[in-house]
């Protein structure tokens, strides 16, 4: 039985031990001088969302060689088999590791190595999806442009970043080219801002939203009406990636109470639960489970079942 992570991003889940043993090969200060190293990364307890992303600079600075990142890569599908999944996504901004010793052809194939290296040992099947940093144009139109070049190393796209300001459609030509070239389309929208962002995503050929929560915001829970943003992705069965730890952590709800996951599984739309950050939300598959039955969603595990069915793997 197949069982699928949808949305987990590459440098928020290395293992603390291996940051501080790939921080010590490299001598990156920041990190040697750190007493905990898992507490450190572990922004679960995050005041703001700049905190919270203050970590991937260090997380990113580790990732700078064809071991580095083989390993993490080797290390993060082996990390998702020991909870019982055997279909993982993984993202990455591949020019965070772009040097003049790395050429994004080496990035992305030590990731892929790591990822086959898991394959033959465990069975897992892994997958790269490219993200573009939104707040850069050039970023996105060059890892577009790197989708399309080496479509057959990767399983899609996406634009990640902060979401106020960055819509989709800013970067409409490269969505395009990136659709015509036959390359998986999910974008990060409903989580710093709203519907519109999550219309506009689906406008520029978003096949699953990343996030999404926010789309609760089209629906009147007093009288049920669902807006036509929302309507068209229940009709559509267009998957939304929901991460509920990141969610609270990024204090984007005051409680996982509060949160709407169950009325959006309520009124019909297709839900993956997912990690994000493990590193940082200090989590795995199994805690967001447990979080689910915790908050009254019985067989939660089902969702990581029909999330198989929405993989770009498959």
């Amino acid at each position: 039985m197949y069982k699928a992570i949808l949305h987990d991003h590459l440098d928020g889940g290395l293992r603390p031990e291996t940051a501080l043993e790939l921080a010590k090969n490299i001598g990156y200060k920041p990190l040697l001088e750190v007493e905990d190293i898992g507490r450190f990364f572990d922004r679960s307890n995050s005041n703001s969302l700049e905190n919270y992303l203050e970590a991937f600079i260090h997380t990113t600075a580790l990732m700078k060689s064809y071991y580095a990142l083989e390993r993490i890569a080797f290390e993060a599908a082996e990390d998702m088999h020991k909870c019982g999944i055997n279909i993982y996504e993984s993202r990455y901004a591949p020019l965070y590791s772009v040097s003049n010793d790395l050429s994004i052809k080496n990035v992305l194939e030590a990731i892929n190595s790591g990822f086959k290296q898991a394959e033959s040992l465990y069975g897992i099947k892994s997958g790269l999806i490219l993200c573009g940093m939104r707040n850069d144009k050039e970023n996105v139109k060059k890892v577009g442009e790197i989708a399309i070049d080496y479509k057959d190393l990767i399983i899609g796209f996406d634009i990640a970043g902060p979401e106020m300001n960055y819509n989709p459609s800013k970067f409409n030509k490269t969505f395009k080219k990136v659709k015509d070239a036959g390359v998986n389309i999910t974008i990060h929208a409903g989580e710093g801002d709203g519907v519109e962002s999550i219309q506009d995503a689906l406008n520029n050929g978003a096949k699953r939203i990343g996030h999404g929560v926010r789309i609760i915001e089209d629906i009147n829970l007093d009288t049920n009406e669902v807006g036509k943003t929302a309507s068209y992705i229940v009709e559509n069965h267009i998957p939304l990636e929901i991460c509920l730890s990141s969610n609270i952590h990024t204090n984007m709800y005051e409680s996982y109470e509060k949160h709407p996951i169950r009325d959006l599984i309520s009124f019909g739309f297709n839900i993956s639960i997912n990690t994000d950050n493990r590193l940082m939300s200090n989590t795995n598959i199994l805690n967001e489970i447990n979080i689910c039955e915790n908050i009254g969603i019985m067989k939660a595990e089902d969702l990581l079942i029909q999330s198989a069915s929405y993989s770009f793997l498959n």
